[in-house]
């Protein structure tokens, strides 16, 4: 019996000095072997803490790279098991990228070109992390030029920034006959100049104009001068619009007695709202002062006017459609406000425009944008046909 329990009690030391032999090695391994003991050569130590903790690191540093070579080799698998192989067929951004990094580059790039386009929304442009983008570099798109459709936008201009809006060729057609109204071409024009981000300065008018019928002449029209308040951007949380406050002052100068209605005011309330199917509601509520042309005097009247605009992508991400129209009178002068006309008996009477069109803005670049469009009147006070053609320019 006794060397039976000789024998386990020897094989029971060996397993424990094999488990002290396992914890301490690793360390034993970390640092270089140091001098036999007794050795004048051998350090103290406190000499020698410095140099195992760089060989503590080092060792460290080497296991780290075991975890991300697993790691990269475990980001390969993953890939391949989703069916990225050697590149990444992905259509959605144009292309055949050779890592995901590319990929996310040109996500990148597509998402900045489409801002600086205006395809950003441009109530987030103003945003505190957006703003910056939003001012350092020119964008007609946003918030866009207004002589394009008959409302004006609730958005302002960054501030240092401006619009050069030009339309060559603005035609109005005659009103029926009985009317002193006949046909008539402008150049219209708009300026504008940020003067902060929130708010806009503005000067318009009609320019040169051709004044057909008994005038048949060509004259200047008076000068306007017009501000834009941006008061806030669109909360779709809350289905609230953008909203702008718009007011302008048409005065007489420049202008002679073919051209001239008199020192003419009006205030407009803009607003802008996302509706679905990626469609842009623009539409703007205010008050304008007109001549009462049917009385000798030509008394100043006010009249309320409500402008609106349906504006939707098609075929390209640089080409919208819309539909527009006025009552009463467009966003700014533009075309005569109100028209006399005679009744059977031969009553002077007048009613306020009423004007339904469509047309298309093309954005050429973030500093280049054309648009063409053309309307109806759908009463006997309105002109049977309004034509416009232009362009604006961003500095």
């Amino acid at each position: 019996m006794r060397p039976l329990r000789f024998e386990r009690a020897l094989r029971g030391s060996w397993i424990f000095f094999l488990i002290i032999l396992a914890i301490k090695a690793p360390a034993a391994w970390a640092f270089e072997k140091s001098s036999p003991p007794g050795s004048k050569e051998q350090e103290p130590e406190q000499a020698i803490s410095e140099t195992r903790i760089a060989k503590l690191k080092t060792l460290n540093k080497k296991s780290y790279e075991i975890f991300r070579a697993y790691g990269r080799r475990l980001g390969r698998d993953m890939l391949k098991e989703a069916g990225y192989h050697q590149k990444l067929n992905i259509r959605e951004a144009g292309g055949v990228y050779a890592s995901l990094n590319d990929y996310a580059k040109a996500l990148t790039k597509d998402d900045e070109s489409a801002f600086f386009k205006g395809r950003y929304d441009r109530s987030r442009a103003r945003l505190p992390e957006n703003i910056e983008r939003w001012r350092s570099v020119p964008d007609i798109g946003n918030p866009g030029a207004d002589l394009a459709n008959w409302p004006n936008s609730a958005f302002t201009l960054p501030e240092g920034r401006v619009y050069i809006e030009f339309e060559p060729l603005s035609f109005s057609a005659a009103v029926k006959a009985g009317s002193p109204q006949p046909v008539q071409y402008a150049m219209d024009y708009l300026f504008r100049y940020g003067l902060t981000d929130n708010i806009e300065l503005r000067l318009f008018g009609n320019g040169p104009t051709y004044t057909g019928g008994s005038t048949d002449s060509w004259n200047f029209s008076p000068v306007g001068f017009d501000t834009k308040i941006h008061c806030w951007g669109e909360q779709q949380e809350f289905f609230l619009p953008a909203m702008g406050i718009e007011a302008y002052l048409q005065t007489e100068w420049l202008g002679n007695t073919t051209t001239n209605s008199g020192t003419q005011p009006g205030v407009s309330f803009n607003f802008d709202q996302s509706l679905p199917f990626e469609i842009d509601f623009e539409y703007n509520l205010g008050a304008v002062r007109t001549q009462d042309v049917t009385s000798d005097q030509k008394n100043n009247v006010w009249g309320f006017s409500f402008q609106w605009s349906l504006q939707r992508d098609f075929w390209d991400k640089n080409i919208a459609w819309f539909i527009h129209g006025y009552y009463n009178a467009p966003s700014l002068p533009r075309v005569p406000n109100n028209q006399a006309i005679k009744s059977a008996t031969g009553t002077v009477v007048a009613e306020p425009q009423n004007v339904v069109g469509a047309g298309l803005i093309w954005t050429i670049n973030s500093r280049v944008s054309l648009w063409g469009q053309t309307s109806a009147g759908t009463n006997a006070s309105t002109p049977s046909l309004l034509s416009n053609m232009g362009f604006a320019v961003a500095f």
